[in-house]
């Protein structure tokens, strides 16, 4: 069973490119990130998220550019590479594109979430890193948003208007990149990082679509990601359904055995066997989104304790303290000792890095 989440080599392949242009040259790159250039020999070979992050920090050291993830994801221009790419430039819509690649997101990258959704009059369409080891990483969800505008105009042919993007990371000195890029107000320290739009451009038509070709490379897809998530724990296979079903409601745990496809006393046995528990499982997500939430102050205390699934704010407040020894309005205002914080931390009873949708 696997415990490490990869990135295959084509997605961050796409980074590399252009660094020739300044000066850097790319297998030099690798090597100072201690990868075997090798390994991108096959389009069936990942990386972990570990190298990726080496990788990232070791192109920032070469370049001396904080902004390297937003350059790098602008220049996403050259078309698709692997079968998603292919699945995408076959969709009929922008919106379709979007919840093909939702669905399939694995195949290529399976330390973030994407999610397309509509929320009044906009389209949300965001990507949340779920791997620890990346999430503090500023320049990999830069290069992730960059490059779905990018991706964006590449199916369309158009540059929509964006009216708002968030990222999770904190505000840079400078954003007068991000300002030129993306042309629209710009928000940091959000619960997600995302692109929000009229919800009307998801009907934007996809450049000579082929229906025939849509459903070959979608069965060929299905297969590559059954045969991939065969190899998930059922511990992360749990996480990724409650992730996806919790809006507002706790999904019980005979729909996640449905969505499984498998009984609720077997699911119980599988994850006993990996030291887990649905309930365990459970209270990990509600407290790691609730630390995430709460550093969002647009987001009130009473809708956190809504979106988490609790009945009343005052349950939400027991629970928080019980998780961490605050109250949300505690760790909110910073009413606690950084001495205290970084005791927790150290003890793995606060994640402060694990990025949620």
């Amino acid at each position: 069973m696997k415990n490490i989440l990869t990135m295959s080599v084509t997605k961050i392949s796409a980074f590399l490119n252009g660094f020739e242009a300044d000066g850097i040259n790319k297998e030099k790159t690798l090597k100072l990130a201690c990868i075997d250039p090798s390994i991108f020999k096959s389009p069936d070979n990942r990386l972990t998220s570990n190298e990726v992050n080496r990788l990232i920090q070791e192109a920032v050291r070469l370049t001396n550019n904080e902004n390297i993830g937003l350059c790098q994801g602008e220049l996403l221009s050259k078309g698709f590479s692997n079968i998603l790419g292919y699945i995408m430039m076959n969709c009929r819509t922008l919106g379709e594109a979007a919840e093909k690649y939702c669905k399939y997101e694995k195949i290529v990258d399976e330390t973030a979430i994407t999610d397309v959704k509509r929320e009044g009059g906009f389209a949300i369409l965001s990507n949340v890193t779920i791997d620890n080891v990346l999430a503090g990483n500023r320049q990999f969800s830069d290069f992730k948003i960059s490059g779905i505008l990018s991706y964006i105009k590449l199916l369309t042919g158009k540059r929509i208007v964006l009216n708002e993007v968030y990222f999770t990371h904190h505000k840079p000195k400078d954003i007068s990149e991000y300002q030129r890029i993306f042309k629209c107000p710009i928000f940091f320290e959000k619960s997600m990082n995302a692109l929000v739009f009229d919800y009307r451009l998801l009907n934007l038509p996809i450049i000579e679509p082929n229906k025939e070709l849509l459903s070959l490379f979608e069965r060929n897809a299905q297969e590559t990601l059954n045969a991939f998530e065969s190899n998930e724990t059922y511990s992360k296979k749990v996480r990724g359904i409650i992730l996806k079903e919790m809006k507002g409601d706790i999904p019980s745990i005979d729909t996640v055995a449905k969505r499984l496809a498998m009984s609720v006393r077997n699911l119980q046995i599988y994850l006993k066997i990996e030291g887990a528990s649905y309930t365990k499982l459970l209270n990990e997500i509600r407290k790691d989104m609730a630390v995430n939430y709460l550093k969002d102050k647009s987001v009130s205390i009473d809708e956190i304790a809504y979106i988490l699934g609790f009945s009343e704010t005052s349950v939400f407040y027991r629970a928080f303290k019980k998780w961490t020894s605050f109250t949300p309005s505690e760790f909110r205002t910073g009413d606690i000792s950084k001495r205290k914080i970084g005791r927790f931390e150290k003890r793995g009873e606060i994640n402060t890095k694990t990025k949620i949708r």
